[in-house]
């Protein structure tokens, strides 16, 4: 864990990650675990799960895993009072969880929109929905969720992903609205491709790679460090008075 970090910015608070077995989830649990948060995992990955629990213990960090599938409401809510049954509260909840299915909209069937917007967007409101109540209680929180670039600026054939990271940010606005007078913020991180293995399929089709990579003026695809840092700040007291955003991560690709 980089020497960078704010050391120990957050001490003492509890952060759930959902979908912090690999990738994006991975990084952030791992960047939180490294400034003093007291994480848990929830994920259904028990294998990568198991190995992330591994380095961040290793680290240094505190960690704790639950296997959690988030279109089970049972599941979701284990997962949650499970966390409270640890640690007695949740201060920061990411929800990273997200699939995506790369289909021309004709042939997208109800099964293929339904396993998407499940996961991204269901399995969102399941899981604020648990946690929230814990939030109000406390007077306090911090709801981070995983859009997309997309939530803005729609590709060709993923009409699910797309509707279901826009849903993601009404989301987070609605909560913003709703819940501010609790001292609870909600908002979200649009991140552009990131090297993770979701976005495998795209990194090895060449023509896309050269066509995509031209249009970021950083000269680069992202790594998932490159959001952590980003949603990190979004859970930090530096982010109190903010709510409701979508902060893009992306390189300048929507610039």
């Amino acid at each position: 864990m980089s020497s960078k970090y704010f050391a120990r910015r957050f001490s003492n608070q509890v952060a759930l990650v959902v979908g912090g077995a690999q990738g994006i989830g991975k990084a952030i649990a791992t960047r939180l675990a490294g400034e003093g948060a007291h994480v848990v995992i929830g994920d259904r990955d028990a294998v990568m799960m198991k190995r992330t629990s591994a380095e961040i213990t290793t680290a240094g960090g505190n960690v704790r895993t639950v296997g959690c599938d988030v279109r089970r409401s049972q599941q979701v809510n284990r997962m949650v009072e499970q966390t409270i049954h640890w640690h007695k509260k949740i201060d920061i909840l990411m929800y990273v969880a997200g699939v995506v299915k790369a289909l021309p909209f004709a042939k997208t069937s109800e099964k293929d929109w339904d396993d998407v917007l499940n996961i991204n967007l269901r399995g969102a409101f399941l899981t604020s929905r648990a946690v929230v109540p814990h939030m109000i209680r406390q007077k306090r929180g911090k709801l981070i969720f995983m859009s997309s670039t997309n939530a803005w600026d729609a590709e060709g054939e993923l009409a699910s992903y797309n509707a279901s990271k826009s849903g993601l940010y009404l989301l987070c606005k609605t909560l913003a609205r709703e819940l501010g007078h609790y001292g609870i913020t909600s908002n979200a991180v649009g991140p552009g491709v990131i090297k993770t293995r979701m976005a495998e399929p795209i990194l090895k089709d060449p023509r896309f790679m050269k066509k995509y990579a031209a249009t970021i003026p950083a000269g680069r695809l992202g790594d998932p460090e490159d959001v952590a840092g980003p949603a990190t700040f979004l859970a930090s007291p530096d982010a109190d008075y903010v709510n409701g955003v979508l902060l893009f991560v992306d390189g300048g690709y929507l610039a």
